[in-house]
């Protein structure tokens, strides 16, 4: 995404795909509180590949020396000066000139920028995270409330200490968007679990909707691989598929070394990190019952130090090949 910077303030402005500059809180996206600008001063907008800076001004825009006057535009690069209203103004610096991008931009010094994908685990220890994540229909959910919040436009994500806000490259411009084809119930999901060799990382993918969706290194997912065993060893020693795979609540916090509250939690962090990645109509992740839980009839594939332990759906060559690769890029150091 692209940005600008005010030097002297070392104010950090994202750019959104139509981004208006001026005097008018209520029709600019960034306000410039300075009497030779106009309410409504000058647009950037993404264009044909390239950001396109246009000025609606009575006093005009300066561009790296240039002025621009009302009506005209000029097409920016990286490192140009820009002055609003008059060539003694302010300067704004042209940052990078990315495309248009949604992304969670930091409110505090210790966060960074995130640029948004599809579903993204922010920052966080093993025990706890905040999950930003797209829904089916387009919006981006947050899990830091039950139910996860449909977040819009400038709403704030809080992660402890850390704080970000929400940045859309474009706004919703209220169009009614056309009805969707249904979903092909046909449409195999299916969760593939890579544990480390140690098992104290459990990396998880997820195969929906024709897409492979990376979730990440998360404590829950070490939940659901216990949970995914148990139902395995009950369905390989032939037991009913209605009685395959249960486990007390407290026999399960022995065999991961916790209490009752935290399997709780991490189970309700499993589901909220799949609820609006899977397709209407999708077996639940985990099923409940009286003091005892499952995994639910999701299909799924256990894979320990890149060999492929067990599964609930014939093995697939070619993707177990392409486990270490997932493992290792999960697991590899940030830059």
């Amino acid at each position: 995404m692209a940005s600008l910077n005010k030097s002297l303030q070392e104010q950090r402005c994202l750019l959104r795909a139509h981004h208006v500059f001026g005097r008018d809180p209520e029709h600019c996206h960034t306000v410039i509180a300075d009497p030779r600008v106009s309410r409504i001063h000058a647009s950037i907008s993404w264009q044909a590949g390239n950001w396109d800076l246009r000025d609606y001004s009575r006093n005009g825009t300066w561009v790296s020396q240039t002025l621009i006057e009302k009506g005209e535009h000029v097409v920016l690069r990286p490192g140009d000066l820009i002055h609003f209203g008059g060539v003694d103004s302010p300067v704004w610096r042209v940052e990078d000139l990315d495309s248009p991008a949604d992304m969670l931009w930091p409110m505090c010094e210790a966060a960074r920028p995130i640029v948004l994908d599809f579903c993204h685990v922010l920052p966080g220890d093993t025990h706890y995270s905040v999950t930003v994540m797209r829904s089916s229909e387009g919006e981006w959910l947050c899990d830091d409330t039950t139910p996860a919040r449909v977040l819009h436009d400038g709403d704030e994500v809080r992660y402890g200490a850390l704080r970000w806000k929400l940045v859309l490259a474009t706004r919703n411009d209220g169009t009614a968007a056309l009805p969707r084809a249904p979903q092909s119930f046909a449409l195999v999901q299916r969760v593939d679990f890579m544990v480390s060799r140690n098992e104290e990382h459990v990396v998880a993918e997820l195969h929906t909707r024709g897409a492979a969706i990376q979730l990440g290194d998360r404590a829950h997912h070490y939940c659901l691989v216990t949970l995914a065993r148990a139902r395995n060893v009950d369905a390989r020693a032939g037991y009913d598929v209605t009685s395959q795979g249960w486990i007390e609540v407290d026999v399960l916090a022995r065999m991961l070394g916790t209490d009752v509250s935290h399997v709780n939690v991490q189970i309700h962090r499993a589901r909220m990190q799949f609820a609006s990645l899977l397709s209407p109509g999708s077996p639940e992740l985990v099923e409940r019952r009286r003091g005892s839980v499952r995994f639910g009839a999701l299909a799924f594939r256990i894979v320990r130090a890149d060999r492929l332990e067990c599964q609930s759906i014939p093995a697939d060559p070619a993707d177990t090949r392409r486990y270490r690769d997932h493992m290792d890029a999960a697991l590899a150091p940030s830059r």
